[in-house]
């Protein structure tokens, strides 16, 4: 017998014994709620009958929600559209929704996406720091501080998904669980070696060497791997690549694990990277997986998209090659999956840039149609030059008038148009504002809106450049490509206006939204660290100290809660985040826990 998912958002239950528990605001807002998910419910069982367009088919209304008290109250006022509502709508019911990040593709313009999830860890920082200070650490807890540059964003996702440089990133930040400085270094050395020397001059010719970024990742592989203490660079990119239960496995929790067909799904950050292969779908990527994904007609509604299954057989290097071969630039990869199967990869831009969509399909075909993710981020690589549209300029002076020259011109502004679109994501973008109704809720989008226009995915040129570390300046290879993608992203998250980019009004400033989204993200992990107590191991495995070999079964064990843990709330377990620091009983900072 299959169980659906039980899905937090709509699992509300009251009863009259609780009542007197509550307060009489309290009674009414618990109606309320319970009122509110049957009425979803109900309503959500005549809804696969009418779908006119699955992939613009936005759903019919808002799947219903446990939220907070605060939120009934200001629920009817102009508080919902800022997105002030939204980032402290975590409770205990809803804190293991899922968290997904997303990154668009761009070449070397990806360095902006990592300016921007730094910024982010920033204000995850800042606000770990204030939530402690205001509301105290987490119950059973030590008090700690929150080092930006040490968290990792691997503790505060359980999705991500990249295209082209997007996969890249979101396999060092999931897959080898890198910090941003990690890979904002990685990014820059690796820029040098890819795009320092071009290969060949011809016009229709790969312009680079593919073998370089090979390995570059082999190399970040054999550095940042957290499963070897002595790794060859070879690792598999499937945290389980032969398909059977792993060493550590976590499957007798089932709260550890997401439902998905027959097998279990580790509760670790995994990563996703869109790819293309010669399928005969010009519009739908090939997605490569850390996990095994399979797609339950019970579960998943009638409208996803019905990508490729399972967890394709490949290395950590070779997906990164496949997800990035983009054409003109590099070769595409052929590689072998097993039992003979060969596949040809490219660039998964050619199929869907802004992977934002994708994840969003992935997601509702794991928990089903009624339950959002928590946090849906997507991160571009910049809004692209869209001010002639595939028509082009009038050339002054006389020449505009010769016909072979205007004929000329609108050939290459089309061509050029092309090449706008798949490098741009926009158009996901609109899909998904409509998919949400908006922004200020659980979806979300950054991407610089200008300075990066005009930027090529390859520019690499010297300059002056500061480093972040030394802050020492010195003309350095790429310098002033990197200080122009510096200057241009630092410009777009300080801004404290909005503007109207493409027509899309954007909800709050974009410093606003990340430090919503970094509360909010907060708020998710203060009470999954709380749930420990309902279920260790799930703990254990989302802070990677399962699959990544840091723990074996016979460490999981319930100890007798202390009683300083049980004030004001159930029993907590203590326990460390990478990224922070205990406080002693002196105030002095201790050292940073593994």
């Amino acid at each position: 017998m299959r169980h659906l998912p039980v899905c937090p958002q709509n699992a509300i239950q009251v009863t009259l014994s609780d009542m007197p528990r509550l307060g009489t605001d309290q009674q009414e807002v618990a109606l309320v709620e319970q009122a509110g998910a049957k009425g979803h419910k109900e309503a959500a069982n005549g809804r696969h009958k009418a779908r006119a367009d699955p992939m613009l088919r936005p759903p019919s209304e808002p799947a219903s929600r446990p939220i907070s008290i605060e939120t009934i109250r200001t629920s009817a006022t102009q508080h919902d559209k800022t997105g002030e509502t939204w980032k402290m709508g975590v409770t205990k019911e809803n804190c293991w929704d899922d968290l997904i990040l997303t990154l668009d593709g761009g070449g070397i313009r990806g360095y902006s996406s990592l300016l921007i999830i730094q910024r982010l860890m920033h204000e995850i920082a800042e606000c770990e720091r204030r939530l402690q200070r205001d509301e105290g650490p987490v119950p059973g807890s030590r008090r700690r501080e929150f080092n930006e540059d040490e968290l990792l964003p691997c503790h505060y996702f359980d999705f991500m998904y990249g295209t082209s440089t997007g996969g890249l990133i979101s396999v060092m930040l999931a897959r080898l669980r890198m910090s941003v400085p990690q890979c904002l270094e990685i990014y820059r050395k690796v820029g040098h070696e890819l795009f320092g020397q071009r290969r060949n001059m011809l016009p229709l010719a790969t312009k680079y060497h593919h073998r370089p970024l090979e390995k570059a990742v082999q190399d970040i592989v054999r550095k940042y791997c957290k499963e070897h203490e002595s790794c060859t660079g070879d690792d598999w990119h499937p945290w389980d690549p032969e398909g059977e239960t792993s060493a550590h496995s976590i499957a007798v929790s089932s709260a550890a694990t997401w439902t998905n067909g027959t097998k279990p799904v580790e509760r670790i950050c995994q990563s996703i990277c869109l790819t293309a292969t010669h399928n005969g779908r010009i519009d739908e990527a090939h997605l490569l997986r850390s996990y095994d994904h399979q797609y339950d007609p019970d579960i998943a509604p009638p409208w996803v998209t019905s990508y490729n299954p399972g967890a394709d057989k490949l290395k950590i290097w070779q997906v990164t090659r496949a997800t990035s071969a983009a054409p003109f630039y590099f070769e595409m990869l052929t590689a072998d999956l097993g039992t003979g199967r060969k596949m040809s990869f490219k660039d998964g831009g050619i199929r869907e840039n802004n992977p934002s969509y994708a994840a969003y399909s992935e997601h509702a075909s794991l928990k089903g149609d009624d339950c959002e993710p928590g946090l849906l981020l997507s991160i571009g690589t910049g809004r692209p030059d869209t001010t002639n549209d595939g028509f082009a300029a009038v050339w002054p002076g006389p020449l505009g008038k010769v016909r072979a020259l205007q004929k000329w011109s609108e050939k290459l502004a089309v061509f050029k148009n092309v090449l706008i679109k798949y490098t741009e994501g926009e158009d996901r973008h609109k899909m998904m504002r409509t998919i949400a109704k908006g922004e200020h809720r659980w979806y979300k989008r950054l991407n610089v809106d200008s300075g990066l226009q005009n930027l090529p995915l390859d520019h690499w040129e010297k300059g002056t450049w500061t480093n972040p570390q030394t802050k020492e300046t010195k003309d350095v290879a790429g310098g002033k490509t990197l200080s122009k993608m510096e200057a241009a992203t630092m410009e777009y998250l300080e801004r404290d206006t909005t503007t109207s980019p493409g027509n899309l009004a954007e909800y709050q400033p974009p410093k606003i939204v990340l430090r919503q989204v970094a509360e909010r993200l907060v708020r998710h992990r203060r009470l999954r660290e709380a749930s420990k107590a309902d279920d260790l191991k799930r703990w254990q495995t989302h802070m990677g100290q399962w699959l990544t070999g840091e723990l074996k079964p016979e460490d999981t064990r319930r100890e007798p809660p202390k009683p300083e843990a049980r004030k004001g709330s159930r029993a907590f377990l203590s326990g460390s985040i990478p990224g922070s620091r205990p406080l002693t009983p002196s105030g002095k900072r201790s050292s940073v826990s593994k």
